[in-house]
């Protein structure tokens, strides 16, 4: 039996390498009094440290100077006053430092940041002081020099594939980060996401490979579900939380690597793991073979407020093992039978028991028969439904009122994916156009973490002054862009 310290073990053998580069804003030198301050804009989104030197004008400083230093994603960020946040994440995820210098110096922040633009303020100091030499030395594991230009005729696609990429730069750090600006963290469904994209631009396998194995090497709980997050500093740990949605899409992400790279070691490997989280999910299902809520689960699907899970878990679900079994198949795995067979039993019962013949839509599993775009979804990323009928459905759920509607580009991937399945290749482009075209619009460098069009003060935490501006599950429209030739 291959143990955690094995796993461990093949994700420190592919660690990948970060790459420096220095970026320094227009403005070089500031001097000023209390209340005075400065703004600096590296020009771009970027990850890393930032330093500057601290001296006196003329005379002697006869006290230390406090300064505020404040770090935006964007300028919307470096306006809001930070002593209003009232979220339910910490505060201490804004990025503001309060320093007290006592002598010329040169400084170099010990915290990594994720900005764009960087405030300087002056609180406190008895003489005029000068800052300058400015600069921020940025990091990724990605390899900028490989990317090649993506659609070279439509000009809006083109700055959405850059700022998408720009976006899967900004989280390929030591591993696929969910954001860089807050929770810093490896998250299966991010993963999956950025593993995606990465195969048609940077094609970093070693990364992909780190995280699948720093998965492995995670504590299952008592169901035998992956955790749904891993920390990597200051050492390894595992979440608690277990996502079910997030365990099954391990083993997508599982078979899109071996899709890619027909590594069989890997497979070999990570094929036990995969067939848990699959068992495990299945001894959950009720006698009609659909899935059940159980105590101390938590399903993410999308961070649409009020949305009831279940149908659209039935769709991961079904998802999972239509993939899984044809990567077993792909490698002369016999059990690939096994894994047909109950796809073809449990995609008949989820339309037998979760489909509205009437209203011919899928509802939640509940006693309010809830309506959702993330339940069409699914259920057609599921095979339950397909065709005609399958088009007609997901046209009629978008943008209808009487549907819960995705929030996050996390969703919104899913949608894309759906209608790429149908072959809505129009539909498709309009789509994301539309979705991650309205960020560009707005002046994103790099895409957000939730985007609601008509309300930009959503956040799933309540205050979007903690939201993270660039976040790794939104990077995939350069992979629909590459791999589909949108």
């Amino acid at each position: 039996m291959i143990d955690k310290n094995y796993f461990l073990r093949k994700a420190q053998d592919n660690f990948p390498e970060l790459k420096y580069s220095v970026l320094t804003p227009e403005i070089t030198e500031f001097i000023g009094s209390d209340g005075e301050g400065i703004l600096l804009d590296l020009g771009e989104h970027a990850v890393g440290h930032f330093s500057f030197s601290f001296d006196r004008v003329d005379v002697f400083v006869d006290a230390p100077v406090r300064l505020i230093i404040k770090f935006g994603e964007d300028i919307r960020e470096i306006n809001d006053d930070f002593s209003q946040y009232g979220g339910i994440l910490s505060k201490t995820w804004l990025q503001e430092e309060v320093i007290n210098l006592d002598f010329p110096q040169k400084i170099t922040m010990p915290r990594r940041y994720a900005c764009r633009y960087i405030k300087i303020t002056v609180e406190r100091t008895t003489r005029p002081i000068r800052l300058f030499d400015f600069s921020f030395r940025a990091s990724t594991s990605a390899d900028v020099s490989a990317l090649k230009p993506a659609n070279k005729t439509d000009d809006l696609l083109r700055k959405i594939d850059l700022v998408a990429t720009n976006t899967l730069k900004e989280c390929m750090q030591t591993f696929f980060e969910d954001g860089p600006k807050r929770d810093r963290r490896l998250w299966i469904g991010d993963l999956r996401l950025e593993a995606l994209a990465n195969y048609y631009t940077f094609n970093n396998l070693e990364i992909v490979k780190r995280c699948l194995y720093l998965f492995a090497a995670g504590e299952c709980n008592k169901s035998g579900f992956l955790p749904s997050f891993v920390y990597e500093t200051p050492y390894y740990h595992s979440g608690a939380t277990h996502i079910e949605d997030y365990a099954l899409l391990y083993v997508v992400s599982v078979c899109d690597y071996y899709e890619h790279t027909r590594d069989i070691n890997v497979i070999n490997d990570l094929l036990g793991i995969c067939k848990s989280q699959l068992e495990s999910f299945t001894a959950t299902l009720d006698e009609n073979l659909i899935a059940t809520k159980q105590d101390g689960w938590f399903s993410f699907i999308d961070w649409c407020p009020g949305l009831q899970c279940m149908t659209a878990l039935q769709g991961v679900y079904l998802y999972t093992l239509e993939r899984f079994s044809g990567l077993l198949k792909a490698i002369g795995d016999e059990e690939y039978k096994k894994y047909s067979a109950l796809f073809s039993q449990v995609c008949s019962a989820s339309k037998k028991h979760l489909y509205d013949e009437n209203e011919k839509v899928f509802v939640n599993n509940s006693d309010n028969a809830q309506l959702s775009v993330h339940s069409q979804v699914w259920m057609i990323l599921g095979g339950v439904i397909s065709g005609d009928e399958a088009k007609k459905l997901l046209l009629s759920c978008l943008d209808n009122k009487k549907f819960k509607q995705p929030v996050t580009p996390y969703m919104r991937h899913y949608v894309i994916e759906a209608m790429l399945k149908l072959d809505m290749k129009a539909e498709a482009v309009q789509y994301l156009k539309e979705f991650w075209g309205g960020m560009v619009e707005l002046g994103a460098d790099t895409f957000w973490e939730a985007y609601v069009p008509d309300d930009l003060e959503f956040s799933p935490y309540k205050d979007r002054m903690i939201n993270s501006l660039c976040h790794a599950w939104s990077c995939t429209p350069s992979y629909f862009i590459r791999k589909y030739g949108l």
